[in-house]
């Protein structure tokens, strides 16, 4: 074969190559990168301000030494501090811990309200809502001995060990 067929059929299988896969024709294209932009994640912390008190008809207890009967309602009054940082941040709020021993535990009842001190905390329920920020938050548990019991003396209601927790919700 002569040089010229031999360069040929080479140059035709290298066409061939390149169109059948074993090569890529380079086409037009262009990329561009997003800004550069970064996302910090919020935060949800709940402080104790310390100035809870019980109180009997607004009064002041001394819960050490005060004992309930039948017809009581008490009541737990104080204030939270509520760092939420974060956009359409919600959490609930709730309590865990206050237990009572034998018959009294099923005899009183026990609720939870809360109370927005801030314009930025929305409360409904014990849900709130915030707006970025430090929001104080007014909390309330009542607890009420109920004037028919006819169980529960010497039993005992313990406070020590009442905490608050925040949960973000969806």
């Amino acid at each position: 074969m002569n040089k010229l067929v031999k360069g040929s059929i080479a140059g035709a299988a290298g066409i061939a190559l390149l169109l059948g896969g074993a090569g890529t024709f380079a086409l037009w294209n262009s990329t561009v990168a997003l800004p550069a932009h970064t996302i910090t994640a919020g935060n949800l912390s709940l402080v104790n301000d310390l100035n809870g008190v019980w109180t009997k008809d607004g009064v002041a207890i001394n819960p050490t030494s005060y004992r309930i009967v039948p017809g009581t309602t008490l009541e737990y009054n104080q204030t939270l501090t509520v760092n939420a940082v974060g956009d359409g941040l919600k959490a609930n709020l709730t309590y865990s811990g206050l237990t009572a021993t034998g018959n009294l535990d099923a005899l009183i009842t026990k609720t939870l309200a809360v109370s927005s001190a801030s314009t930025n905390a929305t409360v409904n329920g014990s849900t709130i809502a915030f707006t970025p920020g430090t929001a104080k938050v007014n909390v309330k548990i009542t607890v009420s001995f109920p004037a028919s019991a006819t169980t529960g003396q010497n039993e005992t209601l313990n406070l020590n060990a009442v905490t608050f927790t925040l949960t973000q919700t969806v």
